[in-house]
Formats: C-alpha cells, sequence, structure tokens
C-alpha cells in the first residue's frame, strides 16, 4: 500500500533521529580518545544512573544538562543538534531524491520506486559516514580507520547488491548531449543540409545511451567496454583486484626512514611491515574481498558492472588526493593533507564512483578557503581539517548531480584527452601550493 508522503516523510523524521543517536554514539565511541557523552555510552565514575529519557533521541541530550557539571558546559548542545539535523535533513533528502526525482527517473512503474529508494537508501548512509568522519576530524584534527574502513567495505557491498542504486546519468545527460552536438554540427555545415544528420545523430544517441542503462559506470559517458565485462573477460576482474589490493595497500602500517640511505630504509619498511599486528588482518581483508570480487566478477551483468565501479571509485579518487598529498608536503615542506581524508576519499568514491570523486575534489577548496581565511583572522590559525569540506563537497556533488553531470559530461567524454586536463591542473595545482609557500614565508 502506497503511503502519503505526509506520512512518509514522517517515519523517515523518526529514523532520522534514530539515526543522528548513532551518528553521536560513533563520533564519541570510535574517536581516537573516546568520550563518554553518549548515553548509550558507559558512564564516568561518580555520574547519576542513565534513565529512560535518556536515551530518547533530540530530548534525551535536554534531560542530560543535568550532568554539565562533570561532562562540561552545554556538552549537551552539539549533539542535539546532530540529531535535529538528521531528523530534519533526512526527509529533505528523500523527498528531494524520490518525491520530486531531482537526480533522474529510472522510468515508469514499481521498479523506478524501487530504484528511487535504493538510490536514497545508499545516500542516506553515505550521510550518515559523513557525518561521523566530519565531526570527529573536527574535534581531533583525524579521520579514524574504524570509521573509513567499514564505510568503504559497506559502500562496495552495497554497490554490488544495488546496481542501479549508482548516481543516475541518461535523463541527466541526454538532452544536454543532443543539443551540443546540433550546435556543433550547425556551426560546422549548413543547417538546411545538416538537419537530418543531427537528428539521425541525435537518435541513435538516444538507443545508445538506453542500452548502457541509466546508472553511473566506470565507462560513462561512453557504453561499457565489452573488454571489461564479467566472465570469460579477464580485463575487468584484473582491473578490480588492482583497485582492490592498491586500498589495502593504503591501509598497511608503513614507515619509511631514509635518512640511513635506501637499503636500510627498505629492510625497515619490511620489518615494521611484518611486525605490526595489523598487518595480517588486513590480508586476510584482502584475500577474503578478492574471492569475493571473482565471484561477482563471474556472475556478471549489472552486478559486476557496478561493483568494478564502485572499486575504481575507491581506488581512483583516493590515488588522487594521495597524490596531491605527496606533491604538496614536498612543496610546502609540510604535511599537506592528513591520510585519513585520503581513505576518506576512497569511501566516497566507493558510493559515488570516480566521476563524482573528481567532481566534489575540485568543489571542496572553495568553501575551505573561505572559512580558512575567516579562521585565520580571527584566530590566527592556518591550519583547517579538510574532511568536513570533502564530505560537504560531496552532499552538494549528490543533491546538484543531474545539472554538474550534464555540465561536466563533455569534459569526461574526452577520453585519453582527459589526461592531458588532468596533467594541466596538476601544474596549475603545483604553482598555487608554491605561492602559499610563499605566502606563508613572507605574511605569516
Amino acid at each position: 500500500m502506497d503511503l502519503p508522503f505526509p506520512l512518509r516523510a514522517g517515519l523517515v523524521f523518526l529514523v532520522g533521529a534514530v539515526v543522528g543517536a548513532a551518528v553521536n554514539w560513533a563520533v564519541y565511541a570510535l574517536a581516537w580518545h573516546p568520550r563518554r557523552l553518549s548515553p548509550w555510552c558507559a558512564s564516568w565514575p561518580g555520574q547519576s544512573a542513565r534513565r529512560v529519557q535518556d536515551f530518547v533521541p533530540i530530548l534525551g541530550w535536554w534531560f542530560l544538562r543535568r550532568e554539565q557539571t562533570t561532562l562540561g558546559r552545554r556538552f549537551w548542545l552539539r549533539p542535539m543538534l546532530v540529531e535535529i539535523a538528521s531528523a530534519v535533513g533526512l526527509p529533505l533528502l528523500y523527498w528531494w531524491e524520490v518525491e520530486t526525482q531531482a537526480l533522474g527517473s529510472a522510468g515508469p512503474g514499481a521498479s523506478s520506486a524501487a530504484v528511487l529508494h535504493s538510490v536514497f537508501l545508499k545516500h542516506a548512509i553515505l550521510t550518515a559516514f559523513m557525518l561521523v568522519a566530519s565531526l570527529i576530524d573536527v574535534d581531533e584534527r583525524i579521520i579514524p580507520d574504524p570509521v573509513t574502513i567499514p564505510g568503504t567495505l559497506l559502500g562496495l557491498f552495497l554497490a554490488a547488491i544495488l546496481p542501479t542504486a549508482h548516481l543516475p546519468t541518461r535523463e541527466a545527460w541526454l538532452p544536454y548531449s543532443i543539443s551540443f552536438e546540433a550546435s556543433q554540427s550547425r556551426a560546422l555545415s549548413p543547417p538546411q543540409a545538416m538537419s537530418s544528420d543531427v537528428a539521425d545523430h541525435a537518435a541513435a544517441r538516444r538507443q545508445n545511451v538506453r542500452s548502457t542503462g541509466g546508472f553511473l559506470t566506470l565507462s560513462s559517458p561512453f557504453p561499457w567496454p565489452k573488454s571489461l565485462g564479467g566472465q570469460p573477460h579477464g580485463g575487468g576482474a584484473l582491473v578490480g583486484l588492482f583497485c582492490w589490493w592498491l586500498w589495502i595497500f593504503a591501509l598497511l602500517p608503513r614507515r619509511w626512514f631514509g635518512r640511513k640511505g635506501w637499503g636500510k630504509a627498505f629492510v625497515y619498511f619490511w620489518a615494521h611491515l611484518f611486525r605490526s599486528r595489523v598487518t595480517g588482518g588486513l590480508l586476510v581483508l584482502g584475500i577474503v574481498g578478492t574471492a569475493l570480487i571473482l565471484f561477482v566478477w563471474i556472475l556478471g551483468g549489472e552486478a559486476w558492472q557496478s561493483l568494478l565501479s564502485a572499486l575504481l571509485g575507491m581506488a581512483g579518487s583516493a590515488a588522487l588526493v594521495w597524490l596531491i598529498r605527496i606533491v604538496g608536503s614536498m612543496i610546502l615542506d609540510r604535511e599537506a593533507m592528513g591520510f585519513g581524508d585520503v581513505t576518506l576519499m576512497a569511501m566516497l568514491g566507493a558510493f559515488l564512483g570516480w566521476q563524482p570523486g573528481i567532481i566534489l575534489f575540485l568543489l571542496s577548496p572553495f568553501a575551505a578557503l573561505g572559512v580558512g581565511l575567516l579562521i585565520w583572522i580571527l584566530h590566527g590559525r592556518t591550519e583547517i581539517p579538510f574532511g568536513p569540506f570533502l564530505c560537504l563537497a560531496a552532499m552538494a556533488t549528490i543533491v546538484s548531480w543531474a545539472p554538474l553531470w550534464a555540465w561536466t559530461m563533455p569534459i569526461f567524454a574526452l577520453g585519453p584527452l582527459l589526461l592531458l586536463v588532468f596533467a594541466v591542473c596538476a601544474v596549475l595545482f603545483t604553482l598555487l601550493l608554491m605561492v602559499l609557500r610563499l605566502i606563508r614565508e613572507r605574511v605569516l
């Protein structure tokens, strides 16, 4: 039975409040320095016993005001606002993605409603993980692996079982691409002679898009290549396993001490790697993940296309920030970005794909620059956590996906020329970092 929208929004409101409570628990329990602020955490010695009303989302923090003498003045205000924001924001996201279908529709029928709800579910889960990562980063200037690793694994799992929950592409870029091609044709040839050709080209493009499916893949806006299909084509399996083990390698406890030469640095690197207790668990995770990836590759179809797209989004987004972290640290002679930003981008890429990963990374500095200048003016600090701005840009990318994809699709359609665009952007970014270092040395 189809419930009316106000009733559905009310249910989503309640779910959002519960999700906000879970976010608060994770923020205080998974931090580098855990704190017992949440009513779901064990209380400090000397605190009053938890009461039933303390566990009610939103209202429970009002009752916990009695703990201000031990937990600090107004300690309850931020977590209450987090749960309010979650309770209000989740119905707004539901209205935007399901009711207005602002990201695009999968077509008429019950299957369309299922796709819209799966997209919303995936984005709601990602939003919760982004909230946890952002709040911990604000508190401690660090994004812990217990947040980003489960988030990345969940993003890959959802990609395999909900393949159509990726961001849609069909309705977002098709009208733009047709008008774009038509304007190019009019500029090159007389309109009377080319009108039939433009119409035929547009019709062919429509058929091409319908044949590729309506969700974002690693090859979008181009059709899915046969060489990356499931069994028996081995190219896709190799790409997926390379992305998977690149992520595993990024998580390994690596230490490089180059002061005594490359030989000893290499020995110390492997000695530290083998002695770490984390290494064994990550290797087991890598082996289990390899088996599951191969299983989905054998199944093939949309599940494999979706999982491979998520794997490339995970590895590509993380590699982008990883490279900028290395180059930026060399130029600025200080840590440009924390490695938590790398693992955060891996999680965002696993949920959204490599194309949105690039878009959100390019959007994130705009908000960070304004906030950074304000903090420098008010407090004189030049370091700010970058994770919240990555998450803010990811949310902006999600809600504005249709116009963003219509605008950036011609750029991603450049194919191999996109590498040249990246090279130019890398050079400009390097010059920007050099200017920032000069300003820091001369002015700050």
